[in-house]
């Protein structure tokens, strides 16, 4: 019997596909294969309207910015369900003719990168935890510190909240060199970033760091997102964790079969702290904030833009994946939200801007519009909602 996905492209990297003799060859084909070929059905925790509402905002984003990827992810951190999952370009399970090695590779969880300073709040939170720092210390960023300098310079000092508004590398090195290369180490281990996910998508990749390679220069660079790579989906779930009281999150793609799991990787005060750093991004940046700010609901996050790679490992100028973290509502934290966006180009609508503020901040907004409406998620305390903006339907 021939298999035929009725929903084609949409959920694509999710579903996966099977050979010609109906064995699976990836995805959810692949993991669950045993249980498929007994005809036992498989219940996913995709939500199928989202999914395509969400494909469709990172397609308008790609398109305005001529981006070479796009990917999203939208986790439910009480129970580790994904609601949302894409890596674009995708593929039609149903042809054949769409399966090339760039439309096969599912970067949610086979895609390694350099997540640039949407590490940082894990470093802040790190140092936290440890007592190695605390809310009140003061750093000196009028400095450049072993050549690593700041995007926008500043002639003083930082307090720890300010160096993550501020997205300061140089005040994050400093912490970072702080904590050391035995901590980092350890704090990576516990947050799963030492293993591949173990989730029903078995394609899943090992993060990439350097053991031999991890002095103190490297230790301050992994501080602020570079040197060490991780899958979108660790970065999710490391968020996830931190957010859930710092309990670990565990991933799922299946419904109702969250498997719920004690494990502290951090103190409640550490979570509670990291929640606020986040929340602090978007009230106190003048540029990032208000491109993700929607009326009434309480959103925090992060952005990145983190230099890619040539083949030859060297940083190319102005070739960047840019990426945004949400979470909402701040104040009973349920989504994680996060877009990223390979290789953006500079146009003039945007001032020739390629950062996470300017291309993936304003995406996220969108998808959390969306889940607004196709969830029905209300406003907390109940405030206005933009309605014009959550008109769309799908």
């Amino acid at each position: 019997k021939r298999r035929i996905y009725p929903y084609r492209n949409i959920s694509s990297h999710v579903v996966g596909y099977t050979d010609i003799d109906g064995k699976g060859l990836s995805g959810i084909e692949r993991g669950l294969n045993e249980s498929l070929s007994k005809g036992i059905d498989v219940h996913l925790s995709i939500d199928i309207n989202l999914q395509q509402a969400v494909r469709k905002e990172l397609l308008k984003i790609m398109n305005k910015f001529s981006a070479d990827s796009g990917i999203s992810i939208v986790i439910d951190i009480m129970n580790g369900e994904i609601i949302s999952l894409n890596s674009l370009p995708d593929f039609d399970p149903n042809n054949n003719n769409t399966f090339n090695n760039n439309n096969l590779f599912n970067r949610v969880i086979q895609g390694n990168y350099e997540m640039g300073s949407i590490f940082k709040p894990l470093t802040i939170a790190m140092g936290i935890d440890k007592e190695i720092i605390n809310s009140e210390m003061v750093f000196d960023v009028s400095k450049p510190i072993k050549g690593i300098e700041d995007f926008h310079p500043f002639k003083g000092s930082y307090g720890v909240k300010d160096i993550i508004v501020n997205s300061s590398n140089i005040g994050t090195a400093k912490i970072a060199s702080m904590i050391g290369k035995k901590n980092q180490i350890e704090f990576f281990s516990k947050i799963g970033f030492d293993d591949k996910i173990n989730f029903e998508i078995k394609e899943a990749a090992l993060p990439l760091g350097n053991k031999n390679n991890w002095g103190e220069l490297e230790t301050m660079t992994i501080g602020f997102g570079y040197g060490f790579a991780v899958t979108p989906l660790h970065l999710v779930n490391a968020y996830a964790s931190l957010i859930n009281d710092g309990k670990k999150t565990n991933p799922t793609l299946l419904k109702n079969m969250a498997y719920y799991n004690n494990t502290k990787i951090v103190k409640n005060s550490t979570s509670s702290y990291f929640i606020k750093l986040l929340r602090a991004v978007v009230l106190e940046t003048n540029y990032t904030g208000p491109k993700v700010k929607i009326e009434g609901y309480e959103i925090g996050g992060k952005t990145g833009t983190a230099e890619l790679r040539n083949e030859s490992g060297q940083y190319q100028k102005d070739v960047n994946m840019t990426s945004f973290i949400g979470v909402f509502p701040v104040s009973k934290p349920k989504y994680v939200v996060l877009a990223m966006i390979e290789n953006p180009k500079k146009i003039k609508e945007e001032n020739y801007s390629i950062t996470g503020a300017t291309v993936a901040a304003p995406l996220v907004k969108n998808i959390i519009l969306r889940m607004i409406e196709i969830l029905g998620i209300s406003v907390p305390n109940s405030s206005e909602i933009l309605k014009a903006d959550t008109s769309i339907k799908y």
